[in-house]
């Protein structure tokens, strides 16, 4: 899972300062149980569907799912476009939720604590002993603490999260033993997926099967959830699974993405249809379809309340207002190598709302949280419209202009390098020292990206994942800085060369 809980179009304004740097050289009640198996009809189905047709004919993205419910009940269940494989995209077809996946392993840990096999407030080397943190505060992480992200460990203190070498929970635990806090236990939250993957490992661990297994009987069954999955890294595909896209000057490009370790903390391969009932137990107090009780409605509460301290995250949940404002909604985001998800509970209107989308998040993405909050929109008025985070590919067209006129600069001072070294020879090396250093900050730029990304978002991610974000803005930089370090290597040649010449 990318960075984010939504997480990747949270790095915009990573490349926003580097354009500039180097350019200017509580719980939910209802009334009763969802009814999900039915497709719906009336005015809100068709309202959808338009809604749909029209995001796919007015932007780059292939294809989308979504559904929308209100106090429990589905009032719409619709899809528009391709799955990418030359299918039309359905309502049941698989799609990655990435981060949302956070809060079907929050449910897990849940259904434990209420059989009193886990417990939330007790030290988690108690219950899982294999945990093994390079810092002796990590003695007192709680369960709680890790569901809240306020553990104390954060991507900046932790071993490279996007590797291939972790393939199970077991591993993802055993590679913590490198990490350290980057604050007290309960002092402080930061957004970090080995959370979840202690998490998911003390489920494995405690109820003695495999996490996926785990999830399957006691979740996804129960709810009817029959096309979910989990699975344990990022590039297993599931059968008629859609395929992933990146965007590029509003055009979907298909991508697979780095493989790399989403267990428990955004494995889950789900549909509209599934997530629907998903969001249904959620508005009827932990009650699936057909009346089986899969969580308490006290437990359903608690995922949804945040804790002090915990940036308005819940158990796998945040509980705020969007970035524009009101109303405040209960819900989560996800976006990695090539698609992007939302759930969203809006608990003063009723309204709940599912969006899967196959393409990732990106600096001119689509950002499923707006696309969803739009669609309720659509469906009723009373509900605020949020600013479209899409540009239809307008930066990258700018960055592209940008990137033929500084590329081009570089290469006219390639060709007029020898001219440049022949008038500075002879003059001062302080001088011609700082005459050569413009042409390094692209490098310094490029080289210094993740660094960035980290202290603009507190999440680390290597360059082939933040390629995905915004190809055109990382193919821009990588080709200036490469440009830059070869004047400056062609101009010293040069005027080597020529002062070895004059000496002689």
């Amino acid at each position: 899972m990318f960075p984010s809980s939504s997480a990747l179009s949270r790095l915009a304004p990573v490349f926003v300062l580097a354009a500039v740097l180097v350019v200017g050289a509580g719980s939910t009640a209802v009334a009763s149980p969802a009814r999900t198996s039915t497709p719906p009809t009336g005015p809100v189905q068709a309202t959808v569907q338009a809604s749909l047709d029209r995001f796919v004919a007015g932007h780059g993205t292939p294809g989308i799912q979504a559904a929308v419910l209100r106090d429990g009940e589905l009032l719409a269940l619709a899809a528009a476009g391709s799955d990418g494989n030359g299918g039309a995209m359905t309502t049941a077809t698989p799609m990655r939720i990435e981060s949302l996946s956070k809060s079907f392993t929050a449910l897990a840990v849940l259904q434990l604590v209420e059989s009193r096999e886990l417990d939330l407030d007790g030290r988690v080397v108690d219950q899982l002993p294999e945990l093994r943190v390079d810092d002796p505060r990590a003695a007192t992480i709680t369960l709680r603490q890790l569901l809240h992200h306020t553990s104390g460990m954060a991507d900046a203190t932790a071993p490279p999260l996007y590797e291939e070498a972790t393939r199970t929970l077991a591993d993802a635990v055993g590679r913590l033993e490198s990490a350290a806090l980057a604050s007290d236990p309960g002092a402080a939250a930061a957004y970090h997926n080995p959370n979840y993957h202690v998490a998911a490992r003390l489920v494995e661990v405690t109820s003695g099967r495999p996490f996926s297994e785990h999830l399957e009987q006691e979740v996804f069954d129960p709810l009817g959830m029959a096309d979910t999955r989990s699975v344990a890294n990022a590039a297993t595909r599931v059968p008629g699974m859609a395929r992933g896209h990146l965007l590029a000057w509003d055009r979907p490009f298909g991508v697979t993405g780095p493989d790399y370790f989403v267990e428990g903390s955004g494995g889950v391969v789900s549909t509209a249809a599934d997530m629907a009932r998903w969001i249904a137990m959620q508005q009827s107090g932990g009650t699936a379809e057909d009346g089986t009780g899969v969580v308490t409605r006290e437990s359903v509460a608690a995922m949804h309340t945040p804790s002090e301290g915990s940036d308005d995250y819940g158990f796998g949940w945040y509980k705020a207002q969007s970035a524009e404002g009101p109303p405040v909604r209960i819900s989560h985001s996800g976006s990695g190598a090539g698609f992007s998800a939302y759930q969203g509970i809006f608990e003063d209107s009723g309204y709940a709302v599912v969006v899967l989308i196959n393409s990732g998040a990106g600096l001119t993405s689509p950002d499923a949280g707006v696309v969803a909050q739009n669609l309720l929109r659509d469906v009723d008025d009373a509900v605020p419209a949020l600013t479209s985070g899409a540009d239809q590919g307008r930066t990258d067209w700018i960055l592209t202009g940008v990137a033929v006129v500084t590329v081009g600069l570089g290469i006219a001072a390639l060709v007029r390098a020898r001219g440049w070294a022949r008038r500075r020879t002879g003059r001062w090396v302080a001088v011609t020292v700082l005459r050569l250093l413009p042409w390094l900050l692209p490098a310094a730029v490029f080289a210094g990206v993740p660094a960035l990304q980290l202290w603009a978002t507190g999440r680390a991610a290597p360059y082939e994942l933040l390629f995905l974000v915004s190809p055109v803005a990382i193919t821009w930089l990588g080709l200036y800085a490469v440009t830059g370090i070869a004047v400056v290597v062609l101009r010293v040649t040069h005027l080597l060369m020529m002062r070895r010449a004059l000496r002689h």
